[in-house]
């Protein structure tokens, strides 16, 4: 039997930076598990935005430190996470412009770096985007978008260069518990003991929680996005958009793709994460494409190169799960993240591993997020609907 002073599951963007953290604070065994390969679960189909409008402060807070650790990257952590600082642009209808107002002044109080700009500031950016149905723009200058796979990556390599374990194709079956507290991990690959274990299994999580006796509230989702060839659409667009006015997101996708996806409002698909149909719909391709043609005209003329499906892992209130779990003594909680893991992850690991190693966050109090808010009737509110926290 292998023994280990943390084992971490799932090496997706959270679980990878939360190993890291873990021994760049001072534990010195720790393993990182996972179920298949780096990033294969919601990580690697991730539309990897990076943006900072959110209408709660705690998570405002830590997408803010994560965008802080992605301008410096190589020095924060080491490496390229393929970080693209193209700005931000977040367009709304005039039905959420007080919550807009509201959101926007918090962000500013907490030292994000965002401002509202005129249509016609957003036309000297991108002449071709049309903006009829637009009510208010809110504009980051510092936020953009990067690769999933490659943050994955740095994180891991900075990992096992300090020392950390690394179990790739290992499944976790189940746990050894005694007396209200974590003993032992057994995977496929043979049993590790430990006194701490982090959930960070993303769509699988609420599985593997059910193997420790824990009714974890997280439910999978499919999420579907479509890249573009842009070159005959007049290249991609110039920034990273979070479109609410037709309920679609897009960015550039290296200098001549662009990605597309849908947003909130819309019917969510819940799924199976080991039995879901990943070959992404026609009618989502054509009424998603339509919607991204009506704000960008030009795009009438581009192609569409890939349309490929991943998981969202999302709680009764689209905010993730973090912490330890007060019933199990060394378990803790890092997953449904409900779309919002990738911008948030390097902030997570940090916060997560001060509370493993010292009882609390300081970078950003992780109280508010623990499990035990649904059993208290404490879950977050937000200011849009859906998924936009």
């Amino acid at each position: 039997m292998q023994t280990a002073d943390a084992v971490v599951i799932g090496a997706g963007v959270n679980g990878a930076s939360t190993a890291y953290e873990l021994v760049k604070q001072g534990l010195k065994r720790v393993i990182l598990v996972e179920k298949r390969l780096l990033a294969s679960g919601g990580t690697g189909k991730s539309a990897a935005f990076i943006r900072q409008h959110y209408s709660n402060e705690e998570l405002a807070r830590l997408v803010k430190r994560s965008v802080d650790v992605f301008h410096h990257f190589d020095e924060e952590v080491g490496g390229n996470p393929g970080f693209v600082n193209c700005g931000w642009a977040f367009l709304v209808p005039e039905s959420v412009s007080n919550q807009f107002s509201q959101n926007l002044q918090m962000q500013k109080r907490v030292g994000i770096d965002t401002r509202e700009i005129s249509k016609q500031e957003l036309r000297e950016m991108d002449p071709r985007i049309q903006l009829d149905d637009v009510h208010r723009i809110a504009y980051e200058k510092t936020s953009g978008y990067a690769d999933p796979h490659d943050t994955t990556y740095c994180y891991v390599q900075r990992f096992k260069e300090k020392g950390g374990a690394l179990m790739q194709m290992s499944e976790v079956l189940d746990f050894t518990i005694q007396g209200e507290a974590v003993k032992a991990v057994r995977t496929s690959r043979g049993e590790i003991s430990t006194g701490i274990v982090v959930n960070a299994a993303g769509p699988w999580a609420h599985l593997v929680g059910k193997k420790a006796g824990l009714d974890i509230p997280i439910v999978v989702t499919r999420e579907e996005e479509i890249i573009f060839e842009s070159v005959d659409a007049g290249g991609p667009p110039k920034m990273a958009f979070s479109d609410m006015a037709l309920a679609i997101y897009y960015r550039p996708d290296g200098r001549s793709r662009t990605l597309l996806g849908r947003g909130f409002p819309k019917e969510y698909q819940y799924v199976d994460p080991d039995r879901y149909e990943e070959t992404s719909d026609t009618t989502f391709i054509e009424e998603t494409s339509s919607r991204f043609v009506r704000r960008f005209p030009s795009f009438g003329a581009a192609l569409p190169l890939n349309a490929y499906v991943g998981l969202y892992d999302v709680t009764p209130d689209w905010h993730p799960i973090l912490g330890e779990v007060r019933e199990l003594k060394g378990f803790y909680m890092c997953a449904g993240f409900s779309g919002h893991g990738f911008k948030t992850a390097p902030a997570v690991g940090e916060c997560l591993a001060e509370e493993i190693l010292h009882g609390k966050s300081k970078t950003v109090d992780l109280a508010k997020f623990n499990l035990s808010r649904f059993a208290e009737n404490r879950q977050f509110t937000f200011a849009y609907g859906g998924n936009r926290a």
